[in-house]
């Protein structure tokens, strides 16, 4: 019979998140002007997810079912009033890179449809990122 020993445990994590924050965030901004096309092209382009930490989007590509579209790498914050005001279309939404531990963010809430503000703390203080869609 042979036997052997599992190896020692380390941290098991549930996901790959930094447990500290970056010292610096990196944010890209784009219109997309509804856009599903450019929205999709946007989310492929690899070297946005490895070196961005936050894209802030004015008029995103909102389908049928009153959401946007993203991939796992992202966190998807909407304005608080996407589904409590749905005959006024979201023109601002924010995402968040997955990699960014959802400890050291957070959505404060703002009543708008064009509005989505995002507080982020860490090594560079409390940083707050305001995404406008102004007519």
């Amino acid at each position: 019979m042979v036997t052997s020993a599992a190896p020692p445990l380390t941290h098991l994590f549930m996901s790959n998140h930094t447990l500290n924050p970056p010292a610096s965030l990196c944010v890209w901004q784009q219109n997309l002007n509804a856009s599903m096309v450019a929205q999709a092209s946007l989310l492929n382009i690899s070297m946005l997810t490895n070196d961005w930490d936050i894209i802030v989007i004015q008029e995103p590509h909102i389908n049928f079912l009153c959401n946007t579209c993203t991939n796992h790498h992202w966190h998807v914050l909407y304005p608080l009033e996407h589904l409590t005001n749905p005959q006024r279309r979201s023109r601002a939404i924010t995402l968040v890179n997955t990699s960014l531990n959802t400890n050291h963010w957070k959505q404060i809430p703002f009543l708008s449809s064009d509005i989505v503000i995002t507080q982020l703390t860490g090594p560079y203080g409390c940083c707050s990122i305001f995404n406008i869609y102004n007519d």
